[in-house]
């Protein structure tokens, strides 16, 4: 089990998770230069960050989001079987939320709970989010602030950091699903 938690082998699979997410995203929206380039900063500066091993927050969301994409690219566009797609989201993020847990210090039995917890509510969010005819960007965007309040309960309840409350995560995660609910058009465009 040491192997997964191998510095090396952890930032090539962050590093190969990145990739196959921001590839998604240019291959269903590659009309727009400008955000071909902001696709391209963000995949550059957040392979800066998964080399340096430094900003797991932003790491864990900004895979999260590009992760989700993805998926929700693979199952409506390509029909893979739905339990396929299910584990493929089961283990890439109880990856995600164990790298997240290392970077933060939280050891012992309850991170194995809160890992398999955590990665269950989000395979449980994404599959209520793909009955919604929202469009995937909206779907991850969601996935993404579950993975911040994910992030939030982690660092203040877990790690017991108190520099900051877990109520300003919960509100900012609210505001965050309401508004991409709000703004979503509801139907096939």
């Amino acid at each position: 089990m040491n192997f997964i938690f191998n510095s090396i082998f952890r930032r090539v699979f962050l590093s190969l998770t990145l990739f196959l997410g921001v590839l998604s995203l240019y291959l269903q929206n590659s009309q727009s230069n400008l955000l071909v380039a902001i696709l391209g900063l963000i995949f550059v500066s957040c392979l800066f960050f998964i080399w340096n091993e430094s900003s797991a927050i932003f790491i864990l969301i900004l895979l999260s989001f590009t992760t989700a994409y993805a998926f929700y690219s693979v199952l409506f566009q390509l029909s893979l079987p739905l339990w396929l797609i299910m584990v493929g989201i089961l283990s890439v993020f109880s990856y995600l939320f164990a790298y997240f847990e290392q970077r933060i210090g939280i050891l012992g039995n309850k991170r194995l709970v809160y890992l398999v917890l955590f990665s269950l509510i989000i395979l449980e969010v994404f599959l209520s989010l793909s009955y919604f005819l929202i469009n995937p960007i909206g779907q991850s965007l969601i996935i993404a602030a579950i993975s911040y309040l994910f992030v939030g309960f982690c660092y203040t309840v877990l790690a017991k950091h108190t520099d900051n409350k877990f109520i300003t995560y919960v509100i900012f995660t609210t505001i965050a699903v309401g508004l991409v609910f709000l703004t979503s058009a509801w139907g096939v465009s």
